[in-house]
């Protein structure tokens, strides 16, 4: 185990090609995986109404942009940084969709409108430092700096979205709302072990930890999705 410090970096060639952080592509791969069956498995059951379109965006493109992510660990010694803005954005999108695929669950009053607000101002926000952080860090030597406004603009979305209102309606609505707060619990772990940079090994690091961490968090949003949603039917 290593603390407060990364391991070096795994290395492995394959067919001519310098590949590092293998363990992030197998990693990701599987977030990636899990996330696109969910998305699959909603279009199935015919998304017809706003709560379940936006989970099925929300688990087409986290794990599109999951699999990106990996790559751009893998190859970053052919693409560099610029093989990493794909994620970035896309998990931002990501995010957001979630964010708004739980707001559908709330009443259109006042605080609805605020709710939005505040939701398109951290967005607005983490735009703006993620530019500037582009603009005027070393990411092409610290990757990491790049990808800390997205980091925090995940934490504080799933936590104050998923979490505070997957609980509300589990107190209100149908207990099966705890699912989602269940999973945010799941998830939370990962930014200690992120921030701290808690390496496990160098074939299971704070990243791959987070990966799994996620896999782990978004089945059970599923099974929310599918226990308050689809209760009266064939699952």
């Amino acid at each position: 185990m290593l603390i407060g410090e990364d391991f070096d970096k795994l290395l492995i060639e394959l067919f001519g090609l310098k590949i590092i952080e293998p363990n992030a592509l197998l990693t990701d791969t599987l977030m990636a995986a899990v996330s696109l069956f969910f998305a699959h498995s909603l279009y199935t059951k015919n998304p017809n109404t706003p709560f379940l379109s936006r989970w099925y965006y929300f688990f087409l493109v986290f794990g599109i942009s999951s699999f990106s992510g990996g790559l751009g660990h893998s190859f970053y010694l052919c693409w560099g940084v610029a093989g990493k803005f794909f994620n970035w954005i896309s998990g931002i999108l990501a995010i957001y969709i979630l964010e708004q695929a739980m707001l559908t669950l709330l009443e259109k009053d006042s605080k609805y409108n605020v709710y939005q607000r505040l939701l398109k101002l951290k967005l607005f926000l983490t735009v703006v430092g993620f530019t500037a952080v582009c603009l005027t860090q070393p990411i092409q030597t610290k990757p990491q700096l790049g990808f800390l406004p997205i980091a925090l603009y995940t934490f504080v979305g799933v936590l104050f979205t998923v979490g505070l209102i997957g609980y509300r309606l589990s107190k209100t609505r149908d207990t099966n709302y705890k699912y989602f707060y269940y999973g945010v619990f799941i998830m939370l772990p990962s930014a200690v072990f992120f921030f701290l940079k808690i390496n496990l090994h160098p074939w299971f690091d704070k990243n791959d930890f987070s990966h799994v961490l996620f896999g782990i968090g978004i089945s059970l949003f599923y099974l929310g999705i599918v226990k308050t949603t689809f209760k009266k039917q064939a699952v």
